[in-house]
């Protein structure tokens, strides 16, 4: 995130090669794993804002009820500082877990296919394939290099990195019924 040196790291993506343009806006890196959240992050918003995915507040007051309710439970506690820091940034980290779990079942319903256990939620990795084919088909994307888009498609189309929930079995008929956070996990 740009910060207090805003100009400074603004002058050096900048001096980082051209990887990549996504829904106009040119995206400067070496790294795969930079661009792959970069093309992520902007298409997801997009997608979220032409479907209505939002998050309520009352879903965020209930994520972090349970993510309070799950370090009772172990003995501990978040720490509070005078200014409230520590609960503001719990809720922020809410609101980008629930918008992503909303994300995600959207696409699921949209596209089916497998689904693999990531530590914050299922992933529809079949799913997020197809999403990011038919964008990248749609203009919406291009990565400049073959390299960086090798490193870009190697999480989506790499099967041997993935753990898939069993076809029909129950973790997958339940992934994105419940939430994980209202379930526990």
């Amino acid at each position: 995130m740009i910060g207090d040196n805003a100009p400074e790291e603004a002058a050096q993506q900048d001096a980082a090669p051209l990887a990549a343009t996504v829904l106009g806006e040119a995206i400067h890196t070496s790294d795969p794993n930079e661009l792959q959240e970069a093309i992520l992050s902007r298409l997801f918003d997009r997608y979220a804002a032409e479907h209505g995915i939002v998050v309520e507040p009352a879903e965020i007051d209930a994520y972090v009820a349970a993510v309070r309710s799950g370090e009772a439970a172990e003995g501990g506690a978040v720490e509070q500082d005078e200014t409230g820091a520590a609960d503001e940034l719990l809720r922020g980290m809410a609101d980008a877990v629930i918008r992503r779990w909303k994300i995600n079942k959207a696409l699921y319903e949209r596209n089916g296919g497998r689904i693999i256990y990531q530590q914050l939620g299922p992933e529809p990795l079949d799913a997020y394939r197809e999403f990011l084919e038919d964008s990248e088909r749609q203009g919406a994307f291009k990565i400049v290099e073959a390299p960086m888009a090798a490193g870009f498609w190697r999480y989506f189309r790499d099967e041997s990195m993935h753990d898939f929930m069993a076809p029909g079995g129950p973790d997958e008929a339940q992934a994105f019924v419940v939430p994980p956070w209202e379930r526990g996990q």
